[in-house]
C-alpha cells in the first residue's frame, strides 16, 4: 500500500510557531472538557428525610376528576391562566379540585407547585398566586453564565441549559418536601437512562421500586424523593439539559433521568392510565391544558427537516406530534360512550405566526402569554363555567 504524501501538510504546519499551535491545542481541549462536564448526569444533593404523612384516600364518587398539564417552558402560563379562572369560579384550589394531576416537563413544576402544602389542608399557592412568580422563576433556571454559549459552542457540544442551575431554583423553591407530602395524587413522569423505561414519581406511592425495561413498563412507587429532585429531573428535556441522577431519601436507590418529552409531552393518556389505576371501575373526567399550538412548520418541507440534525428542533416537531396523537386517542376514548373517558375538555391555543418561545422568559414575551391566556379564558369562559362547576361541587 502507497503511504499518502505528508509533505505537504508538514510543509504548512511547520509554518506555524511551535507555541500558537499549543494554544489552538489547549483551547480545543478546553472546548471539549467543558462540554463534555456539563454533559455529565447531574447528582442530586443529600439531605434530611421527615416522615411521610399517610395516604389521603378520597371518595370520588361516579367520576375521578384528573388535570393533565403539557411540557411548553414560559408557556405554562397558558395553563396557570385556566386553572386560576377554574379556581376562582371553585372557590377552590386545584389541589382540592382534582383527584389525579400529572405534568410534564414545566407542567410538572406547575403540578408540584399547586399540590406543595403550607399546612396539613392548605396549599402554599393558588394558580393565581403562582402566575405571579413563574415567569420570574422560571427565568432563573434558563440563566447561564455569560461566557458559557461561547465555551458551549451556542449549546453545540455542551447543554444549553444548566441542569445545576435549575436544581439549585427548585431546592430554594420546595425545599426539603418530598413528593409523598402533596395535598393530592400527584404523577411527574421521567425517563429511566438505566432501564430505558418510564419513570414515575407518585405521591401516593412510599416506597420506590421499578420493574426491569424488558417488562416494557415501570410503576414507580417515588413519593419518598425529594420534590426539588423529582421536579428537576421531570424539567431535563434532553434536548437542552444534561440528565440528573438522583438518589430516594432513604439513599438506597440511584435514578439517571430526563424529561418525558421524548414520549409524552401531553401525559394525558399517563393521567388517565394512573387515574384508573387508582380508581378501577370510575369514569375520567380529563382536563387536558396545552401550552399553545405552534404556528411554524419546516421551511422546506418537501426536502426535510429545517435543520437537519437540530435535536432541539427534532424534538419540538416529534413532541406536537405526540400531543396531537394523545388528544386524539383520548377523543376517539371519549366518544366510545360507556368507555373510561366521560368527558374530555382540551384547551390549546394556536400560538401566533411569529411564535412565543417556550424559554422566552422577557417582559414582553410573558405580557403577550398573559393575553393569549386571558383571550383563551374568555372565548372559552363557557366551557370553563361548567367545568368549574362540576369540578367544584361537593
Amino acid at each position: 500500500m502507497r503511504l499518502p504524501d505528508t509533505s505537504s501538510l508538514t510543509s504548512r504546519l511547520s509554518r506555524f510557531p511551535l507555541g500558537t499551535l499549543s494554544a489552538i491545542g489547549i483551547a480545543i481541549f478546553l472546548f471539549w472538557a467543558y462540554g463534555r462536564f456539563h454533559q455529565k448526569p447531574v447528582p442530586s444533593p443529600a439531605r434530611q428525610a421527615a416522615t411521610l404523612p399517610a395516604a389521603r384516600p378520597r371518595d370520588t364518587g361516579k367520576y375521578v376528576r384528573v388535570l393533565s398539564i403539557d411540557g411548553g417552558g414560559i408557556r405554562t402560563l397558558l395553563a396557570l391562566q385556566s386553572l386560576a379562572y377554574l379556581e376562582k369560579r371553585s372557590g377552590r384550589p386545584a389541589c382540592e379540585l382534582f383527584d389525579v394531576m400529572v405534568g410534564t416537563g414545566s407542567g410538572a413544576f406547575v403540578v408540584a407547585a399547586l399540590s406543595v402544602p403550607l399546612d396539613h389542608d392548605t396549599p402554599r399557592f393558588t394558580a393565581a398566586e403562582l402566575i405571579k412568580e413563574f415567569p420570574a422563576l422560571w427565568a432563573k433556571t434558563l440563566q447561564t453564565p455569560v461566557i458559557h454559549p461561547l465555551l458551549s459552542v451556542e449549546g453545540r457540544t455542551a447543554p444549553k441549559y444548566l441542569t445545576r442551575t435549575r436544581q439549585k431554583v427548585f431546592q430554594e423553591f420546595f425545599g426539603d418536601t418530598q413528593v409523598g407530602a402533596a395535598l393530592t395524587t400527584i404523577i411527574l413522569p421521567a425517563y429511566s437512562l438505566r432501564e430505558q423505561v418510564p419513570f414515575f414519581f407518585a405521591s401516593d406511592m412510599g416506597k420506590s421500586t421499578s420493574f426491569s425495561g424488558t417488562s416494557g413498563r415501570a410503576i414507580t412507587e417515588a413519593g419518598d424523593f425529594f420534590l426539588a429532585d423529582a421536579v428537576t429531573a421531570a424539567t431535563c428535556n434532553p434536548a437542552v439539559s444534561a440528565p440528573s441522577k438522583l438518589s430516594n431519601s432513604a439513599g438506597d436507590q440511584t435514578e439517571t433521568l430526563i424529561g418525558a418529552e421524548i414520549y409524552a409531552n401531553n401525559p394525558t393518556l399517563i393521567a388517565m392510565g394512573e387515574a384508573l389505576l387508582r380508581y378501577p371501575g370510575k369514569q375520567c373526567v380529563m382536563i387536558s391544558l396545552g401550552a399553545g399550538v405552534s404556528a411554524t412548520v419546516p421551511e422546506d418541507v418537501a426536502t426535510g427537516w429545517k435543520k437537519s440534525g437540530d435535536a432541539e428542533e427534532i424534538v419540538r416537531f416529534a413532541t406536537e406530534a405526540s400531543q396531537f396523537t394523545t388528544s386524539q386517542i383520548t377523543s376517539a376514548l371519549h366518544r366510545f360512550g360507556s368507555g373510561p373517558v366521560a368527558a374530555y375538555i382540551r384547551l390549546d391555543p394556536p400560538l401566533p405566526a411569529d411564535s412565543l418561545l417556550a424559554d422566552d422568559c422577557t417582559e414582553k414575551n410573558v405580557q403577550a402569554l398573559t393575553a393569549l391566556g386571558g383571550k383563551l379564558t374568555t372565548e372559552k369562559a363557557a366551557t370553563l363555567d361548567r367545568t368549574a362547576d362540576f369540578l367544584g361541587a361537593k
